[in-house]
């Protein structure tokens, strides 16, 4: 189950900002006090008192919340099969290349493995982890702190998210679940604790590490990955050290409450740089509850298709000097309907946030969940201001189809879909998964393509596919539309 938000009141939100939980404090302040007696009296109290009391002096909330985390922290190693693009670096490589291309692919696949960390989220042996670490693999091993190792499989995934929630095989009894604070009260400046396990197979046993720092913003919005294909929304920045393998691990404040999951970093060097970034616990709790009621996470959306506000644009409408998104497109039986907003007014912010772009909004709705209250402010399209409480609905996509002699699943385009995933094309199939080792994994194909032609024959939707497959299962190239370009991709070659 997953823990409830407790509100402790301002007497706990004064031990946070102060560093030190109320324990904690009483110890240090009492066992100072006896220190300084001892060393004011000629006679030095016995070694083992005075070792005693000093190391009650050490024992700060820092270290009272890293004790009470460590226990739920795992390691994770994984076998995942990674796909590399293939560079020639010399005149042989690029002469021969262009005479013999099936020699030489532009990319090629290899089975590594991979590391990172986990949290469990409860006693039943559920693991919270990054999707990064655990996307493609084919063995997942859970290693507890106390050097126990298990076998694990993904119960749910989400890339958009990037998160996986997994679970332990014959997992034991006295698993101990961390418990989770509220993200959403974060203070900038509060202690964060970050723990992991990094650099993995550099280090022998499988205790965590422990590192801390601050935290150093909230609700951040960052783009990264190869295609900006992990986008973020609303993550925590601290500048506790977060390395290589810590990705998936807990983000913790003074109180032992986890506030986050370790992500990623910002590094020129490989190494922390003091800017890492956290998916917050409210975010990851929603996500767990989603696979816990629905076993996947449901597509939340507000039914509005938007476009970035240029300058040009807001003097056209008469509102110079005003930045946002313009609403382009508002959609039936969706809750922007039902809140009778209208093509062509302009929303300069939800829920406090300012959006100036496409982008922005779009990476703000891929952190939706069915249910989450939005609250939108803007300017109509004849100037005057207005607001609107919409509370994110649930997308029908269209229905998944199934190619088994491809190893895909693909689905038709409607304009929502079209809207939700960018894509130009008018038709095609919209290819949402490649089996691995499959004829359409060796064609090049991956997730989010939509293919436009199969061999010689053009495809305006999955029943075009299908023809075209029972003509010609084994063709040598497809075209498709990848990331708002258009391409050929030849078997073997890709």
């Amino acid at each position: 189950m997953i823990p409830e938000i407790i509100n402790k009141g301002p007497g706990i939100r004064k031990a946070r900002s102060a560093g030190l939980s109320g324990l904690a404090i009483i110890l240090s302040v009492l066992s100072a006090a006896a220190l300084g007696r001892a060393q004011e009296s000629d006679a030095a109290l016995p070694r083992d008192s005075l070792e005693s009391l000093t190391t009650t002096a050490r024992r700060t909330g820092l270290v009272i919340a890293a004790e009470k985390v460590m226990p739920s922290v795992v390691s994770i190693t994984v076998l995942q099969t990674k796909t590399y693009a293939y560079t020639p670096f010399s005149f042989f490589d690029k002469f021969f290349g262009e005479m013999f291309p099936y020699e030489f692919p532009h990319e090629y696949k290899r089975e590594i493995q991979g590391l990172g960390s986990g949290l469990i989220v409860s006693s039943e042996g559920k693991v919270i982890t990054n999707a990064h670490v655990v996307k493609d693999a084919t063995r997942i091993k859970i290693t507890l702190s106390n050097g126990r190792n298990f076998d694990a499989e993904v119960l749910g995934l989400d890339e958009a998210l990037d998160l996986a929630l997994l679970e332990i095989q014959d997992s034991p009894p006295d698993l101990q679940a961390a418990g989770f604070g509220n993200s959403d009260d974060l203070m900038i400046g509060e202690w964060a604790i970050a723990l992991g396990d990094p650099f993995g197979f550099l280090i022998a046993d499988a205790n965590p590490s422990v590192t801390v720092g601050v935290i150093s913003a909230t609700g951040r919005r960052v783009q990264t990955g190869e295609g900006k294909r992990f986008s973020y929304s609303g993550v925590i920045q601290t500048d506790a050290a977060i390395n290589p393998g810590n990705s998936g691990g807990p983000l913790a404040n003074i109180l032992g409450e986890i506030i986050g999951i370790n992500t990623f970093i910002f590094t020129q060097s490989g190494g922390s740089e003091g800017i890492g970034f956290a998916i917050p616990a409210n975010q990851v709790k929603k996500f767990i509850y989603e696979l816990e009621r629905h076993k996947e996470r449901r597509l939340a959306w507000l039914g509005l298709g938007v476009q970035t506000l240029t300058s040009d644009m807001s003097r056209a409408l008469g509102i110079p000097g005003v930045s946002g998104i313009i609403i382009s497109n508002v959609f039936d039986d969706t809750p922007a309907r039902d809140a009778d907003l209208e093509e062509g007014w302009v929303i300069t912010s939800a829920n406090g946030i300012n959006y100036v772009s496409e982008a922005d909004w779009q990476m703000m709705e891929q952190g939706l969940f069915v249910g989450d209250t939005i609250f939108i402010e803007g300017v109509t399209d004849e100037g005057e201001p207005f607001t609107r409480r919409l509370a994110a609905g649930e997308y029908e996509a269209p229905a998944e189809d199934e190619i088994p002699s491809l190893g895909l699943d693909v689905m038709d385009i409607d304009p929502v879909t079209r809207y939700r995933y960018n894509i130009r094309s008018q038709e095609g199939a919209l290819v949402t998964e490649v089996k691995t080792n499959s004829a359409g994994a060796d064609l090049g194909l991956r997730p989010g393509d939509v293919i436009l032609a199969f061999g010689q024959h053009q495809v305006t939707g999955v029943k075009d596919l299908k023809r075209a497959v029972s003509a010609n299962k084994n063709p040598d190239s497809v075209i498709v539309e990848r990331e708002g370009g258009r391409y050929r991709l030849y078997r073997g070659y890709y």
